[in-house]
């Protein structure tokens, strides 16, 4: 179904009231020019019979106007036939047509030598196209009438017009189907596009075809530059910060080495805070090392793969923490392809994991299912776990609740960061059998994120 504000439907709309008021304008028009030429026609008729009168009408010795009705046409004899005409002389009696019986012509006479059209109602209230000229004959000042029916004409022109109104709506109807089609046609590469997007959001592809309408491939030029441009600042940015943890690394250890040298052995001190500093510049370093291990290689907005990314991501985690056991539980609902960001999935889930890993004892368990269009995922481990007081505190950027332990509290915040990005949510609680940390986090999930 097209949206009220959508193009198709505007130009839709557009067409369709200039059909309805083509056709209105051709029906009137039509319709208008019948009748005209029509009553054109009668008219050289009654200017024909009014010749004819006026050739025929003699007067007597009283100057009354007379006529030789042999002369005539008998349609002048027959009562109402819808032919009349009447002769007016000033202080006569007018002499009429057999067929208006009793009744009168009732005009204003033109002026001697000018003519006049009417259109009149005459007896048995026909509408009756009147021609009238004055004239002078042998000197004797005369108004010739004629009038004729235009009822069978007005019947012609109404029986034509519903003709043409159906022959229109007919017309309207192909005309309306051929429009659909063209407009649907004309679309379709619209429709390509708006699906190549989508795929472009699920990661499928990494550009738009320039296969488009001309109107639109600037656009379509523009978006695949700005994607170029996007995906080239973020790999050069992950490519920056790989090498400068990797080249920050050499030096911190040699930073490291000067601060147990013996030389500082009277300075404890300043050996302290060196060797303080240093370590905490370390860990910051490996955690960024351990985050591009983690993301790996993948183009930039693809989608994350259940059965591609979690086991790459279970195996460097594996291989992290060797003496842990990592499950993962996968259940039935979950599709192939989650149209989530693959950098933020496998981070959250990196992080989470890593974490898990630092602490459990031997075993850490995570499940992922989907419940009502929500992802929702449990990482469980055998660890110590956390006062409950402490619980609501693992996610305070820079907030480490045990300084013996590789980190330096950022990875829980980006994880709570990454949830919140995505509206989703994130509990931490205690594992009742085992008194480890259960991290439960959920995240909603629109129709079109998930792919099979």
């Amino acid at each position: 179904m097209m949206k009220p504000d959508s193009l198709q439907l505007r130009l839709g709309l557009g067409l369709l009231l200039s059909l309805i008021l083509v056709f209105i304008m051709l029906w009137f028009l039509i319709s208008h020019s019948i009748r005209t030429l029509t009553e054109g026609y009668v008219l050289s008729h009654l200017q024909h019979d009014v010749e004819t009168l006026l050739s025929t009408v003699q007067f007597d010795e009283k100057n009354r106007p007379r006529l030789d009705a042999s002369k005539l046409d008998v349609i002048y004899q027959r009562p109402f036939s819808g032919h009349y005409y009447q002769i007016n002389q000033t202080e006569t009696v007018p002499l009429r047509s057999r067929s208006l019986w009793d009744q009168t012509l009732e005009f204003d006479p033109p002026v001697t030598g000018q003519s006049i059209k009417r259109h009149v109602i005459g007896p048995e209230h026909q509408p009756l196209l009147l021609y009238a000229a004055s004239y002078a004959k042998a000197g004797i000042k005369i108004t010739i009438a004629v009038a004729e029916d235009l009822s069978p004409i007005e019947h012609d022109v109404q029986r034509f017009q519903n003709y043409f109104a159906l022959t229109a709506l007919l017309a309207f109807l192909v005309l309306l189907t051929l429009q659909h089609w063209l407009l649907k046609r004309s679309f379709q590469p619209l429709k390509k596009l708006h699906a190549e997007v989508q795929e472009l959001e699920r990661g499928n592809i990494d550009k738009l075809s320039q296969n488009v309408p001309s109107e639109i491939k600037p656009l379509v030029t523009e978006v695949n530059h700005l994607l170029s441009l996007m995906a080239e600042r973020l790999q050069r940015s992950r490519n920056t910060l790989g090498d400068l943890a990797h080249a920050l690394k050499t030096p911190l250890t040699l930073l490291r080495q000067l601060a147990d040298d013996q030389t500082l052995a009277g300075n404890e001190q300043i050996r302290t805070t060196l060797t303080r500093q240093t370590d905490k510049m370390l860990r910051l370093i490996n955690h960024s090392l351990k985050r591009a291990r983690l993301a790996g290689e993948g183009p930039a907005g693809s989608n994350f793969s259940i059965n591609n990314d979690i086991p790459a991501l279970l195996d460097t985690l594996q291989h992290m923490h060797r003496e842990k056991e990592f499950e993962f539980i996968a259940d039935e609902s979950l599709p192939n392809i989650l149209a989530l960001d693959r950098e933020d999935l496998l981070e959250l889930l990196g992080n989470l994991l890593d974490n898990a890993g630092k602490w459990a004892q031997q075993r850490i368990l995570f499940s992922l299912h989907i419940d009502n269009n929500i992802l929702k995922g449990v990482i469980e481990d055998d660890g110590p776990g956390v006062d409950q007081a402490n619980l609501k505190l693992l996610t305070r950027r820079g907030l480490r609740l045990d300084e013996s332990a590789d980190g330096h509290g950022l990875g829980l915040a980006i994880v709570k960061d990454i949830i919140h990005q995505y509206s989703g949510d994130i509990q931490f609680s205690t594992v009742n059998h085992s008194g480890g940390l259960r991290v439960s986090f959920e995240i909603p999930l629109s129709a079109r994120a998930l792919l099979v």
